[in-house]
Protein backbone atom coordinates (compact mmCIF):
# COMPACT_ATOMS: atom_id res chain seq x y z
CA UNK A 1 0.00 0.00 0.00
CA UNK A 2 1.46 3.09 -0.78
CA UNK A 3 1.65 5.98 0.87
CA UNK A 4 -0.92 8.50 0.18
CA UNK A 5 0.01 11.86 2.06
CA UNK A 6 3.72 13.28 1.99
CA UNK A 7 2.50 16.49 3.76
CA UNK A 8 3.53 16.28 7.43
CA UNK A 9 0.63 18.52 8.10
CA UNK A 10 -2.11 17.54 5.84
CA UNK A 11 -1.44 13.99 7.09
CA UNK A 12 -1.18 14.52 10.67
CA UNK A 13 -4.28 16.76 10.00
CA UNK A 14 -6.28 13.19 8.40
CA UNK A 15 -5.09 11.20 11.40
CA UNK A 16 -6.03 13.99 14.10
CA UNK A 17 -9.65 13.30 12.31
CA UNK A 18 -9.49 9.85 12.84
CA UNK A 19 -8.45 8.77 9.23
CA UNK A 20 -7.18 5.02 9.80
CA UNK A 21 -4.83 5.04 6.76
CA UNK A 22 -2.93 8.19 7.92
CA UNK A 23 -2.48 6.57 11.42
CA UNK A 24 -1.18 3.67 9.54
CA UNK A 25 1.44 5.83 7.53
CA UNK A 26 2.50 7.34 10.23
CA UNK A 27 2.99 4.13 12.18
CA UNK A 28 4.80 2.77 8.88
CA UNK A 29 7.37 5.32 8.27
CA UNK A 30 8.38 6.06 12.04
CA UNK A 31 8.41 2.83 13.69
CA UNK A 32 11.85 1.73 12.89
CA UNK A 33 12.98 5.41 12.78
CA UNK A 34 11.80 5.49 16.96
CA UNK A 35 13.05 1.82 17.60
CA UNK A 36 16.86 2.87 16.16
CA UNK A 37 16.42 6.28 18.24
CA UNK A 38 15.37 3.64 20.88
CA UNK A 39 18.22 2.26 20.76
CA UNK A 40 20.48 5.39 21.20
CA UNK A 41 18.76 5.76 24.71
CA UNK A 42 18.67 1.84 25.99
CA UNK A 43 20.38 -1.36 24.69
CA UNK A 44 16.41 -3.16 26.46
CA UNK A 45 14.73 -3.70 23.36
CA UNK A 46 11.74 -4.81 25.27
CA UNK A 47 11.39 -1.53 26.95
CA UNK A 48 11.93 0.31 23.23
CA UNK A 49 9.01 -1.72 22.02
CA UNK A 50 6.82 -1.22 25.15
CA UNK A 51 7.40 2.41 24.37
CA UNK A 52 6.78 2.74 21.27
CA UNK A 53 3.24 0.51 21.26
CA UNK A 54 2.13 2.83 24.17
CA UNK A 55 3.01 5.94 22.25
CA UNK A 56 1.10 4.80 19.56
CA UNK A 57 -1.39 3.69 21.55
CA UNK A 58 -2.07 6.91 23.21
CA UNK A 59 -1.46 8.77 19.35
CA UNK A 60 -4.77 6.99 18.58
CA UNK A 61 -6.53 7.62 21.32
CA UNK A 62 -5.77 11.26 22.02
CA UNK A 63 -5.79 12.38 18.57
CA UNK A 64 -8.63 14.23 18.52
CA UNK A 65 -7.00 16.68 21.22
CA UNK A 66 -3.88 16.84 19.54
CA UNK A 67 -2.43 20.35 18.51
CA UNK A 68 -1.49 20.54 14.60
CA UNK A 69 2.34 20.30 14.45
CA UNK A 70 4.84 20.68 10.96
CA UNK A 71 7.09 17.85 11.87
CA UNK A 72 5.60 14.80 12.96
CA UNK A 73 9.40 13.26 13.45
CA UNK A 74 10.00 15.66 15.82
CA UNK A 75 6.83 15.17 17.81
CA UNK A 76 7.38 11.33 18.11
CA UNK A 77 10.61 11.80 19.36
CA UNK A 78 9.62 14.24 21.72
CA UNK A 79 7.29 11.96 23.29
CA UNK A 80 9.63 8.87 22.62
CA UNK A 81 12.20 9.93 25.09
CA UNK A 82 10.10 10.98 27.30
CA UNK A 83 8.24 7.65 27.35
CA UNK A 84 12.10 6.02 27.70
CA UNK A 85 13.37 8.35 30.33
CA UNK A 86 10.54 7.84 32.48
CA UNK A 87 10.35 4.31 32.35
CA UNK A 88 13.91 4.02 33.03
CA UNK A 89 13.64 6.34 35.64
CA UNK A 90 10.85 3.81 37.12
CA UNK A 91 13.33 0.83 36.61
CA UNK A 92 16.97 3.00 38.04
CA UNK A 93 18.28 2.31 34.76
CA UNK A 94 20.89 4.15 33.64
CA UNK A 95 20.67 4.99 30.23
CA UNK A 96 23.68 3.96 27.42
CA UNK A 97 23.43 4.94 23.98
CA UNK A 98 26.11 4.18 21.07
CA UNK A 99 25.74 5.68 17.85
CA UNK A 100 26.31 3.81 14.65
CA UNK A 101 28.02 6.11 11.88
CA UNK A 102 27.60 5.37 7.97
CA UNK A 103 30.24 6.57 5.67
CA UNK A 104 28.90 7.18 1.63
CA UNK A 105 31.96 8.45 -0.13
CA UNK A 106 32.31 7.32 -3.77
CA UNK A 107 35.33 6.10 -4.87
CA UNK A 108 36.50 4.96 -8.70
CA UNK A 109 38.90 2.17 -9.06
CA UNK A 110 38.91 -1.53 -6.93
CA UNK A 111 42.18 -0.66 -5.10
CA UNK A 112 40.55 2.92 -3.84
CA UNK A 113 37.29 1.25 -2.83
CA UNK A 114 39.62 -1.25 -0.56
CA UNK A 115 41.37 1.16 0.69
CA UNK A 116 38.51 3.21 1.49
CA UNK A 117 36.94 0.54 2.69
CA UNK A 118 39.79 -0.15 5.06
CA UNK A 119 40.13 3.39 6.37
CA UNK A 120 36.14 4.15 6.68
CA UNK A 121 36.10 1.05 8.69
CA UNK A 122 39.08 2.05 10.83
CA UNK A 123 37.23 5.63 11.18
CA UNK A 124 34.22 4.39 11.96
CA UNK A 125 35.61 2.45 15.04
CA UNK A 126 37.75 4.88 16.11
CA UNK A 127 34.56 7.54 15.90
CA UNK A 128 32.11 4.66 17.43
CA UNK A 129 35.07 4.45 20.08
CA UNK A 130 35.02 8.30 20.77
CA UNK A 131 31.01 8.82 20.70
CA UNK A 132 30.63 5.82 23.37
CA UNK A 133 32.88 7.79 26.34
CA UNK A 134 31.16 10.82 25.56
CA UNK A 135 28.38 11.35 28.48
CA UNK A 136 25.10 10.14 28.09
CA UNK A 137 23.62 13.40 27.70
CA UNK A 138 26.07 14.71 24.97
CA UNK A 139 25.89 11.88 22.93
CA UNK A 140 22.05 11.83 22.72
CA UNK A 141 22.47 15.38 21.74
CA UNK A 142 25.21 14.61 19.00
CA UNK A 143 22.29 11.92 17.79
CA UNK A 144 19.67 14.55 17.81
CA UNK A 145 21.28 17.01 16.00
CA UNK A 146 24.02 15.54 13.34
CA UNK A 147 22.29 11.70 12.80
CA UNK A 148 18.68 12.89 12.66
CA UNK A 149 19.13 16.44 11.46
CA UNK A 150 16.97 18.15 14.35
CA UNK A 151 17.70 21.70 14.71
CA UNK A 152 18.92 22.74 18.27
CA UNK A 153 15.82 24.30 18.82
CA UNK A 154 14.13 21.00 18.26
CA UNK A 155 16.94 19.23 20.03
CA UNK A 156 16.09 21.58 23.33
CA UNK A 157 12.44 20.80 22.99
CA UNK A 158 13.25 16.42 22.78
CA UNK A 159 15.46 16.68 25.59
CA UNK A 160 13.73 19.18 27.36
CA UNK A 161 16.31 21.92 28.02
CA UNK A 162 17.06 25.25 27.01
CA UNK A 163 18.74 26.45 23.70
CA UNK A 164 21.87 27.50 25.25
CA UNK A 165 22.35 24.23 27.45
CA UNK A 166 21.99 22.24 23.80
CA UNK A 167 24.84 24.41 22.44
CA UNK A 168 27.04 24.08 25.05
CA UNK A 169 26.73 20.18 25.10
CA UNK A 170 27.14 19.88 21.48
CA UNK A 171 30.34 22.02 21.46
CA UNK A 172 31.35 19.98 25.05
CA UNK A 173 30.73 16.85 22.81
CA UNK A 174 32.63 17.80 20.05
CA UNK A 175 35.80 19.10 22.08
CA UNK A 176 35.60 16.33 23.87
CA UNK A 177 35.51 13.89 20.35
CA UNK A 178 38.36 15.59 18.56
CA UNK A 179 40.41 15.04 21.63
CA UNK A 180 39.54 11.81 21.23
CA UNK A 181 39.97 11.41 18.03
CA UNK A 182 43.58 12.83 18.53
CA UNK A 183 44.44 10.45 20.83
CA UNK A 184 43.28 7.33 18.76
CA UNK A 185 45.92 9.07 15.75
CA UNK A 186 48.52 9.56 17.95
CA UNK A 187 48.53 6.05 19.19
CA UNK A 188 48.27 4.68 15.56
CA UNK A 189 51.11 6.85 14.57
CA UNK A 190 53.45 5.86 17.53
CA UNK A 191 52.75 2.22 16.90
CA UNK A 192 54.01 2.40 13.44
CA UNK A 193 57.42 3.43 14.92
Amino acid sequence: MADYLTNDPDLWNAFRRGNEQAFAQIYRHYVKVLYRYGLKITPDTALIEDCIQDLFIELWDSRARLSETDSIKFYLFRVMRRKMYKRLTQQSATPYASLDVADALTVDSFESILIHDQEAATYKDRLHQALTLLPVRQREAINLRFFHGFSYEQVADIMDINLQSVHNTIQKAMKLLRAHLATFVLLALTSLF
